[in-house]
């Protein structure tokens, strides 16, 4: 792809397909004089033009007679392209936009390229490449989550702590520097214990967006329930309940479930993906039952949250020596210690009609525990709600991407954090500001990377090459 702004681009921006109102996008040096082309009785307007404006106009085409047009034109800089522009907004009958499109090329503008208007605006500084992957996300979103995490990056979800973190080190790679400049004079602009600090704080921040996108998969993912427990207690008829239909099958006969089942459920603006999983057991050997335990690890592993289901007991055994304990559940100690390790695990006690008024304490360390049974549908209300508050919570502080930007970003993130990992050792170590500044130019490089402030062709033709034309 070329990287030239100096010609003057025209395009159909609404697609092929009829619809009431279409509109047809002009950017470059000479969108003026392509319009005056058009539109004579507007030139004066045109030329004294100092800020955007929207022009009601008329066009006259050939067999087709006079339209109407709205003509919005931005003269200078101020627009999405960095350039002079321009849309016309007419009915979006496809003859008569192709018929305006070709007076444009007659009075001099050239047909845009696929995503050529986006990448003037990368190359003008208006959007960083996650944004441009941003519109590109827009484009081609096909649900409201899709659309509305594009449109969170491009808002500058993940451009603006990307623009904060690269200025804060390109400022301490200036000061140390300038103490290289000076370093027969003994003059220091910032001290060791500040260079230690900063470069920490910034590996951290590194770290973090680079974990978020690595567990956030992008669009399309919501927020991960998985729900877990011994074989028969209660698991699938707790997500029929929550999801109020009989997407888990449900038996009498422990192991039903042997892979997991996924169920998107929806509670006004509030959406959860239900992972119903294979019953928690300790499995000798291989087999379909092994895999099954695998396959449950590793649904754990990716989920937001993890609710561990037990279900109360249906009488005291006497011969029992400790109800309450999760060996009396069939859990060993391997699993014991590997829920433990789950970063948010919530409790629940089902089949509470087979022992109402039954309480006992959780028998190990949860965030929040419920006490809930689906046959009379008692506490699943609480537990609704605690969900959705959860996920409320979850989508302020969450950061998505599409996943183009995802794929892209997820190992340059992992040398700049390698980088400033070395630059801060190397700090602490007193091996010299040069190593120090080295190590920081590397890192810098690597985020330049991610936000497209250092980029190659291969780069932008992949990502360019995938939009559409007129965008």
């Amino acid at each position: 792809m070329q990287l030239e702004t100096e010609s003057t681009i025209c395009a159909i921006a609404t697609g092929n397909q009829g619809a009431l109102r279409g509109a047809i996008r002009i950017s470059g040096p000479e969108s003026r004089q392509v319009l005056e082309s058009l539109f004579p009785s507007l030139i004066e307007n045109l030329r004294t033009a100092r800020h955007a404006q929207r022009y009601p106009s008329r066009l006259v085409l050939d067999r087709l007679g006079e339209i109407s047009v709205d003509l919005f034109y931005w003269p200078d800089q101020r627009s999405y392209t960095g350039q002079p522009s321009a849309e016309l907004h007419l009915l979006g009958a496809p003859v008569l936009l192709e018929q305006v499109q070709a007076l444009l090329l007659q009075a001099g503008a050239t047909l845009a390229k696929p995503g050529e208007f986006t990448l003037r605006a990368y190359l003008a500084g208006r959007l960083d490449l996650t944004q441009c992957e941003a519109v590109l996300g827009l484009i081609h979103a096909h649900s409201e989550r899709e659309f509305q995490v594009a449109l969170s990056q491009l808002a500058g979800g993940l451009a603006c702590p990307l623009k904060d973190l690269r200025q804060d080190l390109i400022n301490l790679l200036a000061d140390l520097e300038a103490g290289l400049d000076f370093v027969d004079e003994d003059i220091a602009f910032v001290e060791q214990d500040q260079v230690i600090t900063r470069l920490e704080r910034a590996e951290q921040q590194v770290e973090r967006l680079r974990e978020q996108i690595e567990h956030r998969r992008g669009q399309g993912v919501e927020f991960q329930v998985a729900i877990i427990g011994p074989p028969n207690a209660g698991k699938s008829s707790l997500i029929n309940a929550l999801s109020d239909s009989e997407v888990s099958i449900t038996s009498a006969q422990p192991g039903t479930t042997r892979d997991y089942v996924r169920s998107r459920v929806q509670w006004g603006d509030i959406v959860i993906d239900l992972l119903d999983t294979a019953g928690l057991e300790e499995v000798f050997g291989s087999g379909p039952r092994a895999l099954a335990q695998e396959r449950t690890w590793e649904v754990l592993g990716n989920a937001d949250l993890v609710i561990l289901c037990l279900s109360v007991p249906s009488e005291v055994d006497p011969s029992q020596r400790s109800i309450g304990l999760l060996d009396d559940f069939g859990l060993d100690s391997h699993t014991i210690g590997s829920l433990s390790k789950c970063p948010r695990l919530w409790g629940i006690w089902t089949k509470s009609d087979l022992r109402p008024g039954w309480k006992s304490p959780w028998p190990m360390p949860a965030e929040r525990t419920f006490t809930l049974s689906v046959q009379d549908c008692f506490g699943l209300d609480t537990l609704q709600e605690a969900l959705a508050e959860t996920v409320e919570d979850w989508q302020q502080v969450s950061l998505d991407v599409v996943p183009m930007t995802g794929v892209r970003c997820k190992s340059a993130l992992a040398r700049a954090a390698q980088s400033l990992a070395y630059a801060r050792q190397s700090s602490i170590d007193q091996a010299g500001d040069e190593l120090v500044a080295g190590e920081m130019r590397l890192a810098l490089d690597e985020l330049g990377q991610v936000a497209g402030t250092v980029a190659n062709n291969d780069i932008l033709d992949a990502l360019f090459s995938r939009f559409c034309i007129g965008k």
